[in-house]
């Protein structure tokens, strides 16, 4: 089923438009998400940056704290007396610096007194036991050991249960120890260690949300011992594992980790930055995120924004494209049906002129186009019949000249059977010249015979000589005709060229108009035949006056020779009527005349000889001429065909 021009217009101008709308929302909403997630990561960088300059602090504190230790002689003093005065300083200096405990080692390992009163032992940390080699002050980030907790009775207090999360696997003995900031400051030949958990250290990772927002985290390997992040009660997820992908870059890799991560239960836009210790072992990772549900919700609100802003522009461009259908449909279909009925030959329609430029253009040129046909057509049907008017003309001038080339030659057959018989006469009178005297009576009444018939034909030798020139007068006549033929066969020859490049112009604006052209291809097809077929009929009339101007030719030439003969035919004639007179009155004085009769006698012999001779010629003169008369009406008939049948191709127009 074929589609209207407005439906066809509908159809492909409203899905492309929603295609390349929904193309653009598509890949405008995509860029806007990538924008946001840009901006929260950017927002996230910028978190862990103060993350990690808070955490700088904090380490720089805790060395200073060590230093500030060892330098106070209260301390150095009680380290070389009593131990209960050792610890009481130690106490003393680790509740004004914030630290977790404070504590002086020995050169060979031994702690001889901490914060905590404990009594002295013997350390196993490896860390403490490198750190007595070094002159200088050292501060990092370390895990206490659970024995060293639990010889200092802090193992209990910071030691987090680990809870499994739906993203996370739970890896024993991540939560053993202590997660800290370690310093040791030289003191003579001790050491002074100033150890700061991070183990469930809130004012260390809030202090980071209340200058940036989001949440931040500190991690024990895997597992949450200090955060802002909070569980379905409200509860701060302490003791949670970190999610598989993280551990896996962080821990397991060593690399950063950027990007969407489910915390707990939610999504952040999140950094995790690993923990390094002394030897340059992952302990722990720095977390901080940012909530993701306002950017999703931005993304959402554009996106919506976006579609509603794209169904708007379809509803529009559905209406315009109706509106712009409508008026371009409505003149094409003028158009469509009036082609249709130039097809069936009436060339009186035109089509209104309105629309748009182009349409109207279109409809001028449509009437342009007929008004030609209409012209063309009138200049053919005129052509046509003083063409028909002409071959009527050829064909009864040809008529005539048939039945004048008709009588002609029966003329001359009668005149020649009587000179055969006037030549017989002539042998008898010749073979009975001696008995003149005897038959003088019947060769008397015989020459009175001879003379009629001579005067009879001399009589029929005028009126060939008569029918000669008439005959050259319609040769000349035929002549002139046929210049006309040729003037009204270059008219109709023009005429078709004129049609075929008009109806070359047809065919080339049907192929512009498309769809709606198809009938203007047919009306120019039609024309092009009609010119093809006036065109092979002008060839054709231009052959047939080529042979009617041959045979034209050939009859004048044939006319001149037989109104030559004639002439001298009429000549003998007349001289042969003076002899036959002479012979009636020798016949009367016979006796006194045989002689000369027999000699006028055979003298007549030889010139009727010549007579039946020229006789002959002229009747052959005669069926040439009756020849080229048939000739040149047939042609005249096959002219008037012709001019029937552009008659029957021309009437089915309708011009008036």
């Amino acid at each position: 089923m074929k589609l209207s021009f407005r439906a066809r217009l509908l159809v492909s101008l409203v899905p492309a438009v929603v295609v390349v709308l929904a193309a653009a929302g598509f890949f405008g909403a995509q860029r806007f998400s990538s924008v946001m997630e840009e901006q929260g990561q950017q927002a996230a960088d910028l978190h862990i940056q103060v993350a990690r300059d808070l955490l700088s602090e904090q380490m720089a504190s805790v060395e200073s704290a060590a230093r500030a230790i060892a330098q106070d002689p209260a301390v150095s003093q009680s380290a070389a007396g009593a131990h209960g005065g050792l610890g009481v300083a130690l106490a003393r200096h680790a509740g004004l610096l914030g630290l977790t405990y404070a504590a002086v080692v020995e050169p060979d390992g031994t702690v001889s007194g901490t914060s905590m009163g404990t009594q002295p032992f013997r350390t196993s940390w490896n860390y403490l036991v490198r750190g007595l080699a070094s002159t200088q002050p050292t501060v990092s980030i370390e895990v206490v050991p659970a024995k060293e907790l639990e010889k200092l009775g802090l193992r209990g207090a910071l030691e987090v249960p680990m809870k499994e999360t739906p993203n996370g696997t739970v890896v024993p003995g991540e939560n053993e120890g202590a997660l800290s900031i370690v310093a040791v400051a030289p003191m003579g030949g001790r050491r002074v260690v100033a150890v700061k958990t991070l183990v469930r250290d809130f004012d260390f990772v809030d202090s980071i949300v209340q200058k940036v927002g989001g949440t931040a985290t500190v991690f024990q390997r895997g597992v949450r011992v200090a955060t802002t992040v909070r569980n379905d009660k409200g509860e701060r997820a302490v003791g949670t594992v970190v999610s598989d992908a993280v551990r896996k870059t962080t821990l397991s890799e060593r690399q950063p980790y950027r990007g969407e991560a489910f915390v707990v239960n939610k999504t952040y836009i999140t950094v995790y930055e690993p923990l390094r210790d002394s030897a340059g072992d992952v302990v722990g990772m720095l977390y901080v995120g940012v909530d993701k549900s306002p950017y999703t919700k931005a993304t959402r609100s554009f996106a919506l924004a976006m579609g509603g802003a794209a169904l708007l522009a379809i509803a529009v461009v559905t209406l315009l494209a109706f509106n712009v259908s409508r008026a371009m449909g409505r003149p094409l279909g003028e158009v469509g049906e009036a082609a249709s009925r130039v097809a069936t030959g009436d060339l009186t329609v035109r089509v209104p002129s309105g629309g748009y430029r182009e349409v109207e253009a279109l409809s001028g040129s449509f009437n342009e186009m007929t008004n030609g046909l209409r012209s063309i057509i009138s200049q053919v049907e005129a052509a046509v019949m003083q063409l028909r008017a002409v071959a009527g003309e050829i064909t009864a001038a040809s008529r005539s000249s048939a039945e004048h080339a008709s009588m002609q030659a029966s003329s001359v057959a009668q005149s020649t059977a009587a000179l055969e018989e006037l030549v017989r006469s002539f042998e008898s009178v010749t073979s009975g010249a001696k008995h003149v005297l005897a038959i003088a009576e019947d060769a008397l009444e015989s020459a009175q015979d001879g003379s009629a018939h001579v005067s009879g034909t001399a009589h029929a030798m005028d009126e060939v000589a008569a029918s000669a020139r008439e005959m050259a007068e319609a040769a000349s006549a035929m002549t002139a005709v046929t210049r006309d033929i040729e003037e009204m066969t270059a008219i109709i020859a023009n005429i078709a060229g004129r049609t075929k490049i008009l109806a070359l112009n047809a065919a080339i604006e049907a192929a512009r108009a498309g769809e709606a052209g198809k009938g203007f291809a047919v009306v120019s097809t039609e024309i092009r035949g009609l010119a093809e077929s006036v065109n092979e009929s002008a060839s054709h009339i231009d052959e047939l006056v080529t042979n009617i101007e041959a045979a034209i030719r050939r009859l004048e030439q044939l006319a001149e020779i037989q109104a030559t003969l004639t002439q001298e035919a009429a000549s003998e004639s007349h001289a042969s009527r003076e002899a036959f007179e002479q012979i009636v009155r020798q016949m009367e004085d016979t006796a006194l005349a045989a002689k000369q009769i027999a000699e006028a006698a055979a003298q007549q012999d030889r010139a009727a000889d010549q007579v039946v001779q020229a006789m002959q010629q002229v009747s052959t003169s005669s069926q040439e001429t009756a020849a080229a008369a048939e000739q040149l009406a047939d042609s005249a008939s096959a002219v008037d065909k012709e001019t029937e049948r552009l008659i029957a191709a021309i009437s089915r127009f309708k011009t008036k």
